[in-house]
């Protein structure tokens, strides 16, 4: 069986900007045998998810809504990537302005693609090790985080019983827990 090609994207037009992304019409070709197809892509900015560790081993969790689901989500800190900034610096700033915790300089683990058949972007999972709480949040207008130290037994317990249903929490805790196992006393 052969290797698959990339695809040559021949022609792309905005089909519908919704704010936190937007939506293109790709029209791509296959390299070898020129068969086409429209494509619908969502281009949304890079994202970073921080998985955070208290000095005394736990970790940080937040409660939000999420209006997609239209439920209470568990998660990680975390957010968007600003146009220029590295991820090593959007996760330190994500962490304190939703959780008024900071702390040692940010690991790089890992970066994940949450859904390449459909979204452009990526996301990177940071590790930042002996977080305190120094500050207050800084919530956007529409925010409201509950922000709970969990042990590491209590963090895997919810991303196994779903309670952590956001696939990309779930990554970030898998590649956390495969990186760095001494977290979990592993």
């Amino acid at each position: 069986m052969k290797t698959p090609s990339h695809w040559e994207v021949s022609e792309e037009a905005l089909w519908a900007d919704c704010k936190v992304f937007k939506v293109f019409r790709e029209r791509n070709r296959h390299p070898q045998d020129g068969r086409e197809g429209d494509f619908f892509v969502a281009h949304a900015p890079a994202w970073v998810t921080c998985v955070c560790v208290t000095e005394d081993g736990n970790f940080l969790v937040e409660q939000q809504y999420r209006y997609g689901v239209r439920d209470l989500s568990w998660e990680l800190p975390g957010g968007v990537v600003e146009p220029g900034e590295d991820p090593l610096e959007a996760g330190p700033r994500e962490v304190i302005e939703e959780t008024g915790y900071a702390g040692d300089p940010p690991i790089l683990l890992g970066k994940l693609s949450a859904n390449p058949a459909i979204f452009n972007n990526f996301c990177s999972i940071v590790l930042i090790k002996n977080c305190r709480k120094v500050a207050e949040t800084s919530l956007d207008e529409n925010e409201e985080i509950l922000v709970r130290e969990v042990s590491p037994e209590e963090l895997l317990a919810m991303a196994r019983d779903g309670r952590v249903h956001h696939s990309i929490m779930v990554a970030a805790i898998g590649e956390v827990f495969l990186k760095c196992p001494e977290l979990f006393g592993k």
